[in-house]
């Protein structure tokens, strides 16, 4: 076959020479053609071959894609070839079989359906295995077997799957004399075992009375703990950090101080900001009640004061008869302004009040709603002047009514009727929170969660609006991150929302949850860098934030009701106490350009859930 192929080639240059002396432009067009249409041999199967793998094992994070590398060695076409790949113990459960030109799917193993391909090119000698969403099972020997009828060969290509703990809790317990304090660093969740390294703020280990213990729980994951004895005038605050490599590492941060501890090596900075700061707040507090408590015995000053002028008033305004009875500067009629007896004065409601303004008597005030005013008059009309020329003496107050405005009753008409105080009216409250708490106007987002994005161990129910942790009887809880998003997504404007995190009626404090925006494919850990802006909760910690992902503490109240407000415009995220209106917390440089939305875990601690309003 391949003699007759090299024949006709050479007939094919023969021909194209004889033509490029008759035209050496077109003698060159052929010629090109013909070099591309000569067959290029295909490359022949040798009788054996090896299989080229990785030396060691191939390290991988729980959660991502890994491909394991099997190469034919000299490197041929194997597409008509048998590949299969399959557990070293479990030669009859294929992770995956390729044959006749596609994969069997009828007989491979139930546990990697969906989540394993061949990848490298089958035609350059390449039978990879790739493997998605690894999980710790997945841990251990995979055998690549490839055979043609003549020849086979197979190797074993190791994977070790590593999965990263929890973020490391720290706690500060007193120490026996000598001024010291007992810190406490404890991790959950890690395979293999992890390494537990404590730095000063100077980035120096710290190795002097460090102890480490280690515990394995039946899913063959790994708790670590380490504690330390410190004398918190060493350095401002300490780093645990748990890791098992440069680039799988959890870290957290504290500041080594007891709470109303008193060390005689003196304060730090931070130690007396967390004295001073309650105290200020508290005395701003008093000073606001106080300045409450003054202008309210200001105006009963005033509304006493207003009493004597309206006394006096009347002593200078005596009733008139109705020969000598004038009081107009524009000459108005008696009839537009009667002053009434003081034993037949009515008012009527605002809605059928007359024109006139007349002077009440403080002893016989009485109010008449929905109906019109009776006519009955004294002897005297006593008229009033137009309201561009309205004396200052007809502006009267009673006791009975006092008004809202400079403590005076306008007697101009219906536009300002004498109010009596069930009247009176007062900002709308809810007005009032959303002044105090933003600021702004800005509308409240009515938001419920994405049944779709929550994890294995919530529980959602009342349409949504309440989320639960509920740990799984029968399946091993090997997720970093218990949470769920919102329904809706934000990219622009202002949007705030309100989450109860521990019910009235409830003794029990809830121990853990975080609550703040997300992008909608963001990777753990729950920092920024990685696109979560959270607020954490831990009973031990107190309220806490990652920055630069440092564990940082923030404000040590513990709110009942938390209000989220983002504002995408401005780049910013605070968290309130929805209760006292106080700030928790502020990320100052949100910028993303993807959409961001509402992320909400009940923890992993205790199943008191969160409820959104």
């Amino acid at each position: 076959m391949k003699a007759s192929e090299d024949s006709r080639s050479l007939r094919f240059f023969e021909t194209v020479l004889e033509l490029k002396e008759m035209h050496s432009g077109l003698g060159l067009t052929l010629l090109s053609v013909a070099v591309l249409t000569v067959p290029i041999p295909a490359q022949p199967v040798p009788e054996t071959f090896t299989l080229n793998v990785p030396d060691g094992p191939i390290s991988s994070k729980s959660g991502s894609s890994i491909s394991l590398l099997c190469q034919v060695s000299p490197t041929f076409n194997i597409e008509p070839f048998e590949v299969k790949w399959y557990r070293f113990d479990e030669v009859n459960k294929p992770t995956l079989w390729y044959k006749d030109h596609k994969i069997q799917e009828a007989i491979m193993d139930p546990r990697f359906k969906g989540r394993v391909s061949l990848t490298g090119g089958l035609e350059r000698g390449i039978a990879s295995l790739r493997l998605e969403r690894v999980t710790l099972e997945d841990s251990g020997e995979f055998v690549c077997y490839i055979n043609n009828n003549n020849w086979y060969e197979k190797t074993c290509v190791v994977l070790a799957v590593s999965v990263i703990g929890s973020q490391p809790v720290i706690s500060v317990a007193e120490a026996r004399g000598g001024g010291q304090v007992n810190v406490t660093c404890s991790s959950e969740g890690w395979s293999p075992q992890p390494k537990v390294t404590w730095r000063n703020k100077e980035g120096t280990e710290i190795t002097n009375g460090q102890e480490v213990q280690n515990t394995t729980d039946s899913q063959g994951l790994v708790s670590v703990s380490s504690w330390l004895l410190f004398s918190p005038s060493e350095s401002d605050w300490l780093s645990c950090i748990v890791f098992l490599s440069d680039e799988w590492k959890t870290e957290g941060r504290i500041l080594p101080v007891l709470p109303g501890g008193d060390y005689k090596k003196g304060f730090t900075v931070n130690q007396v900001l967390l004295v001073v700061l309650p105290v200020l707040f508290l005395v701003i507090i008093i000073c606001a009640l106080c300045f409450i408590i003054v202008f309210k015995r200001k105006g009963q000053i005033d509304q006493g004061l207003n009493v004597a002028e309206t006394k006096r008033l009347i002593k200078e305004n005596p009733v008139q008869s109705p020969a000598n009875q004038t009081t107009s500067d524009n000459k108005d009629k008696l009839e537009e302004n009667p002053v009434q007896s003081p034993a037949n004065l009515t008012t009527t409601d605002n809605k059928d009040k007359p024109e006139e303004n007349p002077v009440q008597s403080p002893a016989n005030l009485t109010t008449i709603d929905n109906e019109d005013k009776p006519e009955v008059q004294s002897p005297a009309n006593l008229t009033t002047t137009d309201n561009k020329d309205k004396p200052e003496g007809n502006t009267v107050q009673t006791p009975a009514n006092p008004t809202t405005a400079d403590n005076q009753v306008d007697l101009q008409g219906p536009e300002n009727p004498v109010q009596s105080p069930a009247n009176l009216t007062t900002t709308d409250n809810e007005d009032k929170l959303e002044d105090l708490l933003l600021g702004k106007k800005v509308k409240e987002e009515h938001i419920t969660t994405d049944a779709k994005t929550a994890s294995l161990a919530i529980r959602l129910s009342q349409k949504g609006k309440r989320v639960q942790y509920v740990k799984a009887k029968d399946k091993p809880d090997l997720q970093q991150s218990i949470h769920v998003l919102g329904n809706k997504g934000f990219d622009s404007g202002q949007h705030y929302w309100k989450v109860k995190i521990q019910d009235d009626d409830r003794k029990e404090e809830k121990l853990a949850w975080y609550l703040g925006v997300t992008k909608e494919n963001a990777q753990c850990p729950l920092t920024p860098q990685n696109g979560f802006w959270v607020l954490f909760y831990e009973k031990e910690v107190g309220l806490h934030v990652y920055v630069d992902s440092v564990k940082t503490p923030t404000r040590q109240t513990t709110p009942t009701t938390v209000c989220v407000f983002l504002d995408c415009d401005k780049h910013t995220l605070s968290f309130y106490d929805a209760d006292s209106g106080s700030l928790l917390y502020t990320f100052n440089d949100v910028k993303t350009t993807d959409t961001l939305y509402p992320v909400f875990s009940p923890g992993k601690r205790d199943p008191q859930p969160l409820k959104i309003y």
